[in-house]
């Protein structure tokens, strides 16, 4: 595997760095910051486990210090998926050594990062190689959590606790990136399309809905003001013969069905012409005089007859 910067501190033997001879005393000292744990050594035999504090130590003692915060280990594995995608994968280890496993963590492995590092691949390189790259892409938290199981079960021998496992960052190929993200381009604006289509089609569905109810009302409104047109008229003509019956035969005879028909014929006939004389465009010639009244009345009575029969 490649590995990024780790920040995991070096485990290496050294004498005291910080042990200093004391002045004016015959012996020396060691000094553990509050985040450190130490490991006291003499003539080559462990001696025991140093706190955070001040220590008298012999001056030819050894103490091997150790950090006891929490560190991060970066893991940068290269794998391939089951559909032949090479892709990088970062992985982020965060530990802790246990304050009471301190001598396994400080004698019992020269180099921790290293068998952590090996742990991660190992794990990462049996799950991967059977996922396609949108699987993978699914199962980061999966990884992580079988990464976790398999390091604390390893290193907690080793005197380190494993605080979390995260899958930082899954990179492909920068091919693989571009065919991906054009694949999605191309679903995304055929998704769009569609919806536009459905939405134009309901547009015009609607539209359509609003002209056939636009018309029935049209029609419904030009029949009922026809029939109360037609009842006006009717209702004039009447009035007006009634008019006429009156004037003409006065309160003593009454007119015969054929007089009245011929009254409405006549007032048909006055009231026809009348219209004529207002049209602003058109002008008709056609012979008219009082005497031609019965001829024009016997062609009305001619015509009636012949559309009736």
């Amino acid at each position: 595997s490649r590995k990024a910067n780790l920040d995991f501190p070096q485990f290496q033997q050294t004498p005291l760095a910080s042990a200093t001879q004391a002045s004016g005393m015959g012996g020396c000292f060691a000094i553990v910051a509050p985040d450190e744990i130490a490991g006291h050594e003499l003539l080559g035999k462990f001696r025991g486990i140093l706190e955070p504090g001040f220590h008298w130590i012999a001056p030819w003692a050894i103490v091997h210090k150790r950090s006891m915060r929490i560190t991060d280990n970066r893991v940068l594995i290269e794998t391939k998926t089951i559909d032949n995608v090479f892709v990088h994968i970062k992985i982020s280890v965060q530990q802790m050594i246990f304050k009471d496993k301190a001598y396994e963590a400080i004698y019992r492995l020269s180099n921790p990062h290293m068998q952590i590092d090996s742990y991660v691949a190992d794990v990462v390189r049996g799950h991967v190689p059977t996922m396609t790259l949108d699987r993978l892409f699914e199962a980061k938290q999966e990884i992580a959590d079988e990464v976790k199981e398999r390091l604390t079960a390893a290193m907690q021998e080793y005197g380190f606790q494993i605080i979390q496992v995260l899958v930082v960052d899954i990179e492909p190929d920068q091919r693989v990136k571009r065919a991906m993200n054009e694949i999605n381009e191309s679903r995304r604006l055929r998704m769009a399309a569609e919806e536009k289509a459905e939405a134009d089609k309901l547009v015009m569905v609607k539209q359509a809905e609003a002209k056939k109810d636009i018309v029935i009302m049209q029609a419904e409104a030009e029949a009922e003001s026809k029939f109360f047109q037609g009842k006006g008229i009717a209702e004039a003509r009447q009035a007006i013969v009634e008019g006429m019956k009156e004037t003409i035969s006065g309160h003593d005879r009454q007119l015969s069905a054929v007089e009245v028909k011929n009254l409405l014929l006549v007032s048909q006939y006055m009231d026809t012409m009348e219209k004529l004389s207002q049209g602003a465009t058109s002008r008709i010639v056609m012979p008219h005089s009082l005497a031609g009244l019965a001829d024009v009345q016997e062609q009305i009575r001619k015509g009636l007859g012949g559309v009736t029969s």
